[in-house]
């Protein structure tokens, strides 16, 4: 019975080594599997933190863009009226009597001989060019 009773607590001690190995073991992938997590947390809380700046960031430039907007609009309304304006400068002068086109130099129609008049042009007030 001796025999017997310290085969049964040899096969114990054995299972039980083999039980606190596997133990361990696992213990070591829990611990591996925590450090992962634990670094991921921070790398998340890094993330956020970088998307809450993006957002701020984009909060501060949607008024730029639609400044930009508003003086793109702006821009492109002077250049049609600067293009107006030096289509009219370089309409020719005319004779008031007979039409034909003169120089703005010239003081006498070459055409017909009648007088030229200095002709002021048409002057855009402040207040109506916007």
């Amino acid at each position: 019975m001796e025999i017997f009773v310290n085969k049964i607590l040899s096969d114990a001690k054995e299972q039980s080594t083999v039980e606190t190995q596997l133990l361990e073991n696992k213990s070591e992938i829990l611990d591996q599997m925590y450090e992962t997590i634990e670094a991921d947390n921070e790398i998340l809380a890094k993330v956020k933190d970088l998307m809450s700046n993006v957002r701020a960031d984009v909060r501060e430039i949607q008024p730029m863009k639609e400044s930009i907007e508003k003086v793109r609009t702006e821009v492109v309304s002077l250049k049609k009226e600067i293009k107006r304006i030096e289509e009219k400068a370089q309409l020719p002068k005319l004779c008031t009597t007979c039409g034909k086109p003169l120089l703005p130099d010239f003081k006498m129609c070459p055409y017909c001989g009648e007088k030229t008049t200095l002709e002021t042009p048409p002057t855009i007030d402040l207040k109506n060019y916007k």
